[in-house]
């Protein structure tokens, strides 16, 4: 596999430095305990290549961006390389622009990610893209949400997204990432680094829609300093196997970090989801709220870990995971995990898998609520509550209609199979 050519020669040695490492690496193991459960052995990292995925520069993929109206910047990113970045004047003082192109690149890549830990981290840096960074100076609130839109499409292809977001001493911006493909067999292994210095406070959601036949190992990494905030959410629908690790450090004194996730898989897909929530200052606070649904035969995976250091007093630290099962077939794992070494804490952890309450449904069914309709409410009202705490207000309403969307089809799909069942017998 090659490598990508950058107008940093500082790139292509960093590029060329992991390619080589990833040849020496072993690929992860499920029976590793952070890959407990996974899909990671039917998958062969060395049946992907950079050069099948093409350069979307020269050749658009033919799919439109979504963009949001009065966005303060727009990225499109398609086959990991950048065909258009717009900005407006809602961008205030911040930039976005490229790491080739960045002052401090090479300090930024993988900052808060950190040394590589497994071949697929290798991976991603011997073929990472256009690697998008987010400045927002001190002080400055950019209130309109920055959009990326990145989109690949090749069979056989691998493409790699960077995204890097520093929001400087008291200031704030708001990220919104959708990332989409097509139906080809291929691998994505984005990464995502989320940097908020004092004060400041970054949003930022993921709409993960990939297609049936995408692989995707995605990895967020997050650093909150001193009374500063990260929200953090994803809301993950496609994929044939789809993981993302989340890593969020409470690093300074008050500090206070958001992961939320809404998700909902059908067919035979299967949604991973590995966290950590890092506190290693006083009084710092961590909130976690995951919310799944599987139908059909497909399994969705959540393993969370919080940890408190002895230099951590005054941490409150909470982790709630909530599963719905809407079929037989589907299949539902949740272990949180709690390790911590102060006394002066207040934490929590919850899990749950079980089915639609049966008493809600007959509640809203003596009402005269057709049983689908009810089943629709009640899927829509379990998601609502992890909706509404997304930090990008302009795709809630969508977020919730996809859910709705999905849900429909598979009641239906299972009526009309009722139906076959019913006249053959």
């Amino acid at each position: 596999m090659s490598t990508a050519q950058s107008l940093a020669p500082w790139l292509d040695t960093y590029r060329s430095s992991a390619a080589a490492q990833f040849a020496d690496a072993e690929a992860p193991s499920n029976t590793e305990e952070v890959w407990r459960y996974s899909r990671i052995n039917t998958i062969d990292l060395n049946g992907y290549s950079a050069d099948a995925a093409g350069d979307s520069s020269t050749d658009p993929m033919p799919i439109d961006p979504m963009p949001i109206d009065g966005a303060a910047a727009m990225v499109v990113i398609r086959d990991g390389h950048v065909t258009s970045l717009e900005t407006t004047d809602a961008l205030g003082k911040a930039t976005v622009q490229v790491i080739s192109e960045h002052a401090d690149g090479e300090a930024l890549l993988n900052n808060l990610r950190g040394e590589p830990t497994d071949a697929i981290a290798h991976l991603h840096d011997a073929h990472v893209g256009d690697v998008i960074v987010v400045d927002v100076p001190r002080g400055a609130h950019i209130e309109a949400p920055i959009v990326i839109d990145t989109y690949s499409n090749a069979e056989g292809g691998l493409t790699c997204p960077h995204t890097i977001v520093r929001a400087a001493n008291g200031s704030s911006v708001n990220v919104f990432e959708r990332r989409r493909s097509g139906d080809a067999d291929q691998l994505v292994i984005p990464v995502v680094e989320l940097d908020a210095a004092p004060d400041a406070r970054i949003g930022y959601l993921v709409a993960q829609q990939l297609g049936p036949n995408t692989n995707s190992f995605e990895h967020h990494a997050a650093n909150v300093e001193q009374q500063a905030n990260i929200t953090s959410g994803v809301a993950a629908f496609g994929g044939s196997y789809a993981r993302t690790r989340a890593d969020i450090k409470m690093a300074g004194r008050g500090a206070n970090g958001d992961l939320l996730s809404a998700y909902f898989g059908d067919g035979d897909q299967m949604l991973d989801f590995r966290t950590f929530q890092d506190h290693d200052a006083p009084d710092t606070t961590s909130r976690l709220l995951f919310k799944g649904a599987v139908t059909g035969s497909a399994q969705s995976v959540y393993s969370g870990l919080i940890t408190v250091s002895e230099d951590a007093p005054g941490t409150n630290a909470f982790q709630t995971n909530r599963n719905l099962k809407l079929s037989d077939g589907a299949w539902a794992y949740s272990v949180p995990n709690l390790e911590i070494e102060q006394n002066q804490v207040a934490c929590s952890h919850a899990s749950t898998v079980g089915e639609i309450d049966e008493e809600q449904r007959f509640y809203l069914e003596s009402r005269g609520v057709p049983t689908t309709s009810a089943e629709q409410l009640l899927v829509s009202g379990f998601f609502a509550e992890v909706i509404a705490m997304f930090p990008i207000d302009a795709v809630k309403v969508e977020l919730q209609s996809e859910i709705d969307k999905a849900l429909a089809a598979d009641r239906a799909a299972q009526d009309d199979a009722l139906v076959k069942e019913e006249v053959s017998s």
